[in-house]
């Protein structure tokens, strides 16, 4: 959603209501950014049972308020396929700032970690590594040590694909049809 006072679990048994807010959001990205939207991730990760195939519905890609898994995976739902490209908020700026008050350091070693540990298991199967970050959170200049550590660790790999997920939905699409009911 555009703002966060709306959540999609006040319509939960709703889903004519759900699907109107789902509509009005689409319609103000398309208004703003001048092109609709490919993907979701739900105001405060507040989704319904409801929200992946309406979202289908309107034609969307990707969904990202699942965090059960490292890797993209897709949710069929009566209205097609979505994928489901996952959100933490266990590396998230809010939870290791605010929530376990650490310091930048302490984040750097855990985000340097968090990707090591990625990279390792990736070996064999391709992970995705997601940091929620949030302007008022990490915008602040004494926070910004943190991010270029992380982010030199992490380029100093050739083979690490930096990219969107909308073009990790494309991918998960074009590569893995054989998880499509009868696409494969």
């Amino acid at each position: 959603n555009y703002e966060q006072g709306e959540l999609l679990t006040r319509y939960t048994f709703d889903p004519a209501a759900e699907r109107e807010l789902i509509r009005r959001t689409l319609d103000v990205y398309r208004q703003v950014c001048g092109r609709d939207a490919r993907g979701w991730l739900s105001s405060s990760l507040r989704s319904t049972p409801n929200t992946p195939d309406i979202l289908a519905e309107n034609g969307l890609l990707f969904f990202c308020d699942y965090m059960n898994d490292d890797q993209p995976y897709l949710i069929s739902t009566p209205s097609g396929p979505i994928v489901n490209v996952p959100y933490t908020i266990e590396v998230n700026d809010f939870t290791f700032f605010h929530r376990r008050a650490m310091t930048t350091w302490d984040a750097a070693r855990m985000l340097k970690d968090q990707f090591d540990e990625l990279y390792r298991e990736g070996a064999e199967s391709a992970r995705l590594m997601n940091i929620g970050l949030h302007p008022h959170v990490s915008g602040h200049p004494h926070r910004m040590p943190c991010f270029r550590d992380f982010l030199s660790h992490a380029k100093s790999r050739s083979d690490v694909w930096w990219t969107t997920r909308e073009q990790v939905a494309d991918w998960y699409l074009k590569n893995c049809r054989d998880h499509i009911a009868g696409q494969g």
